[in-house]
């Protein structure tokens, strides 16, 4: 899609165009709602999981239930996480996408809330099964094995419908966050089937299974959560700010980065293991490439923000959003900087292959995903936001808890591989001499709990239509300058 192409969707809109959003809107109110209150629903379950398990790491005897010690609550927490909230907030987000950017209506709604009943028991029964000992010890796929093929289903039925809706679009270029939506939709089925069928079905995988399971982590961050949260980025922000993203050209050449060097990532988490010295190194060089593509969206991202940073105080959408594409970059440099052997000396077996998950998943994706739902839901419930403080102690709670994580998981994970390096000392010293940082995850995951039982709550107030029905839309600031709120207002309005 060309510069121009862009700068005439940020004109002011006709009566009919108008007409028209309302409709679509309307369409995809219910599974879109249903979407995003089964996210954060599974969102708060995931940090409550977070809290125990990160507890039982350090005190082994808390609550004192075996089905939830820290071997079988950090993989239902992780999972949870992933595919309890991410992918159905991921989903919700494509699906109202898809259909403003196509200006087509949705047509079978109830299609779409079916299959995401059976994706949330698909997830519900992965949990249970993780926690009750039947889960797998495939980093990412400890769902027992007779849940996949439900979530592959559920999740087919669901995209389809994307797919039918960007078939009947409306004749004309194509957006960079169509490109996004599109890569997520065919390459998950693709990881996912590839690793199950080869993990699960074709069980004599012996040392390739590890391999093959790496390979599969750093493909759904990478062409999943990458795609979906940078196509909401491409979207919400030249929404807010009034104006086209700075470079298309920088967009078009991050996009097919991304896409040709990500399936090569993944074999450098096994450096050292028992696979060929070639296939690590191979994708810890891969991994370091995918900083060109980084590097272009994020000065993409801030080159269309400049000038409107002042909209970054003031908009939820622009503060979450703006946030994500940080997490984004800090993403991206610290899973390149651990791809190295030098690295891996004090990183294998740590926690910094956690801090960099938890990095791409909340700190990027997750921010990205609310900063998407304060924009959509005014637009298909019809009310603005109850309130901007609870808005406010949502984006700091989360922002800072997010930073703490990262941090303690990377400067625990180096003091914990740094024990593990002196050869006088057995392993639990290892795990005394980073305990300290386990203080500081653990109050991290309170403060998430929260912030997210508050979003969850905001969220309800909205579903249940209990919104503001008059006024301009629900700032983080809400005494801000009229001068500088009205910018926001004539773009992130209910009406827009």
């Amino acid at each position: 899609m060309s510069q121009e192409d862009q700068s005439a969707l940020l004109v002011e809109v006709t009566p009919e165009e108008i007409l028209q959003r309302a409709a679509i809107d309307r369409s995809t109110r219910l599974p879109v709602l249903f979407f995003f209150t089964s996210a954060a629903a599974w969102l708060l379950i995931a940090t409550i999981l977070g809290i125990i398990s990160s507890t039982k790491q350090l005190v082994p005897g808390f609550l004192g239930i075996d089905w939830l010690n820290y071997g079988f609550s950090q993989p239902a927490f992780l999972n949870a996480l992933l595919y309890g909230w991410a992918f159905q907030a991921g989903l919700g987000v494509m699906i109202w996408m898809m259909a403003r950017l196509c200006r087509t209506e949705l047509k079978n709604p109830i299609t779409l809330v079916v299959a995401g009943h059976f994706w949330n028991a698909g997830v519900a029964a992965g949990v249970l099964g993780i926690l009750g000992g039947y889960g797998t010890a495939m980093k990412w796929l400890e769902f027992p094995p007779m849940v996949w093929p439900i979530l592959l289903v559920s999740y087919s039925l669901i995209v389809v419908w994307l797919v039918v809706m960007f078939s009947a679009r409306r004749k004309g270029s194509v957006f960079i966050s169509q490109w996004y939506i599109l890569a997520a939709c065919f390459s998950f089925p693709w990881i996912y089937l590839t690793a199950n069928l080869i993990l699960n079905v074709f069980k004599g995988t012996g040392v390739a299974g590890p391999a093959i399971a790496s390979w599969y982590a750093s493909n759904v961050l990478f062409l999943w959560l990458v795609p979906v949260g940078l196509g909401s980025a491409y979207f919400i922000i030249p929404k807010i700010v009034g104006k086209p993203i700075h470079s298309y050209q920088f967009a078009s050449l991050a996009f097919w980065g991304l896409i040709a060097l990500a399936p090569w990532t993944g074999a450098q988490d096994l450096i050292g293991g028992p696979i060929p010295a070639w296939m690590p190194a191979f994708s810890g060089a891969a991994q370091v490439l995918l900083l060109i593509p980084m590097i272009a969206i994020t000065f993409n991202h801030y080159l269309t923000v400049k000038g409107s940073h002042k909209l970054v105080e003031l908009s939820p959408s622009l503060r979450f959003t703006f946030f994500g594409s940080i997490g984004y970059a800090v993403t991206s440099v610290s899973a390149a900087v651990l791809s190295s052997m030098v690295m891996a000396r004090y990183t294998a077996f740590t926690y910094v292959s956690d801090a960099v998950a938890i990095t791409g998943i909340y700190m990027f994706f997750s921010m990205t995903m609310f900063g998407a739902i304060y924009f959509i839901v005014p637009r298909i419930t019809g009310c603005e936001w109850v309130s901007g403080g609870r808005i406010r102690f949502h984006f700091w709670g989360s922002a800072y808890a997010c930073i703490t994580l990262a941090v303690v998981l990377l400067a625990g994970g180096f003091s914990h591989g740094a024990g593990t390096e002196n050869w006088d000392s057995d392993m639990h010293d290892a795990n005394v001499f980073s305990s300290g940082y386990l203080v500081g995850r653990i109050l991290a995951w309170v403060f998430l709990a929260a912030a997210n039982a508050v979003f969850l709550h905001h969220l309800a107030l909205m579903v249940a239509n209990a919104g503001r029905k008059a006024g301009g839309p629900t700032l983080i600031h809400p005494h801000a300058p009229y001068d500088e709120a009205e910018l926001v207002i004539t773009t992130e309005g209910a009406e827009a």
